[in-house]
């Protein structure tokens, strides 16, 4: 969802630099808060407290309930400023009328994700909506919440096309077995998209590619 469907990356990675590691860490060096914008780009809230706590040159001075509020005080400011990728409904009906079965999957809150679907009039586009809520264990980059996504709407991962903006989704998706088409935008311009198996640069170009059937 964020970075496809709606365009959060830049949003949440200035929530991340100027409102959660600024409240969550030490005063750790430059280079080293650098690096963990990087590791917990595009992590679910819990994976990224577990990101950061494994790095030796990070020290959290919050506990995970801690680190969650920081992420919740900031939700609300995220999703009212994010804006919905330009031709989705288009993309998004296009695949409905093909008779493509259709999954939203995110790392995000299950709150988060709904208030993305109210807010852009979505939830008719979807056969089965996935957040991190959804499955017990990790997100992304474990590939559980898509394999849920294939079991829901009857289709083997192998046979399905999945989009992701992030190398750790990227990971999941190729994890569970799927076809993975990055997608790049503003927001993930300098991100490391080589091990997805195709990347596109626009909206035009992503509905073009899935209406294919990569």
């Amino acid at each position: 969802m964020d970075g496809v469907t709606v365009d959060t990356a830049s949003v949440w990675a200035e929530v991340e630099r100027e409102h959660v590691l600024p409240n969550a860490v030490e005063n750790n060096t430059q280079e080293a808060r650098a690096e963990a914008l990087e590791e917990i780009r595009g992590l679910n809230v819990n994976d990224a407290y577990d990101r950061l706590f494994s790095m030796e040159d990070i020290s959290l001075t919050v506990d995970r309930d801690g680190f969650d509020a920081l992420y919740v005080e900031k939700g609300a400011y995220v999703y009212e400023k994010a804006s919905l990728m330009e031709g989705y409904h288009d993309i998004a009906s296009s695949l409905a009328t093909d008779g493509r079965n259709v999954g939203l999957v995110s790392a995000s809150r299950r709150d988060w994700v709904e208030m993305v679907l109210d807010r852009f009039e979505l939830r008719g586009y979807f056969d089965t909506v996935v957040s991190a809520d959804d499955v017990d264990g990790p997100s992304k980059p474990d590939p559980t919440t898509y394999e849920k996504a294939a079991e829901a709407v009857g289709v083997e991962p192998e046979h399905s096309v999945a989009v992701e903006d992030s190398p750790h989704g990227i990971a999941a998706t190729v994890g569970a077995g799927m076809r993975c088409v990055a997608f790049r935008g503003d927001g993930n311009k300098d991100a490391d998209l080589s091990e997805a198996h195709e990347v596109v640069n626009s909206p035009s170009a992503l509905r073009e590619t899935l209406l294919d059937g990569v």
